[in-house]
């Protein structure tokens, strides 16, 4: 894989670390090229329902805006009891108390983790991350075009450039090799999910939406 740059402002780079590379993980696309199957069998109109309202969504200005916002990479393994190079993070359900996602139910003891709790909450490490003008920070947003009752994506966004480490690391998920040139602002490709014990999220599954937001005040801080 190389590194690819899509505009003046955002370059998408590819990490060497060994450990990653069978997933063989292509790098992130525009969201209108993951367009889900509902949508796209869908007509314009349907007309078993009232002539007031027969439109359907694919009429929706605001819906059709969101497929050209934001990039996208379809989950390169499937997600289960057990944790990969990828799919890891030792992160707790504990961690989000007071939520769905810390409820413990009838959940049969499993082999791998030994717990009653209703999900499972992984930090997946996409081997890519983004190289971005000073201004521009990354916004990891839920896959916006399709919602599912087994697991759910967090959004979040960190700072730019967070814990250097080695001169060409951010944090310490994967080893990179780029080196950090502190004229641009860096973002790894990390999202958190969270899925229920009773099920496995497919391979090729679209979980995420990654926007570049100029945001002024990061602009002002940076000059």
């Amino acid at each position: 894989m190389q590194d690819t740059t899509v505009n003046d402002y955002l370059t998408w780079e590819y990490s060497a670390d060994p450990e990653i590379q069978y997933l063989n993980c292509p790098a992130p696309t525009s969201i209108r090229n993951h367009m889900p199957a509902w949508f796209k069998n869908q007509k314009a109109r349907n007309a078993e329902i009232d002539i007031a309202e027969q439109q359907t969504i694919r009429n929706c200005l605001g819906f059709r805006g969101i497929a050209n916002v934001g990039y996208t990479i379809p989950l390169p393994e499937t997600l289960d009891g057990f944790d990969t190079y990828f799919s890891r993070g030792r992160l707790h359900p504990e961690m989000l108390y007071g939520t769905k996602w810390a409820n413990q139910g009838n959940q049969p003891w499993t082999s791998d983790d030994h717990s009653h709790y209703e999900y499972r909450v992984r930090l997946l490490h996409w081997p890519w991350r983004a190289r971005m003008a000073p201004g521009w920070r990354l916004l990891i947003l839920p896959y916006l075009l399709d919602w599912s009752d087994d697991w759910h994506e967090f959004a979040g966004t960190v700072e730019p450039n967070y814990e250097v480490n080695f001169g060409n690391s951010i944090g310490v998920g994967l080893k990179w090799t780029q080196p950090i040139d502190h004229n641009y602002n860096y973002y790894n490709l990390e999202t958190v999910i969270a899925f229920k014990r009773s099920v496995t999220v497919a391979k090729g599954t679209v979980t995420f939406c990654a926007v570049p937001l100029y945001d002024p005040d990061l602009a002002r801080k940076q000059l």
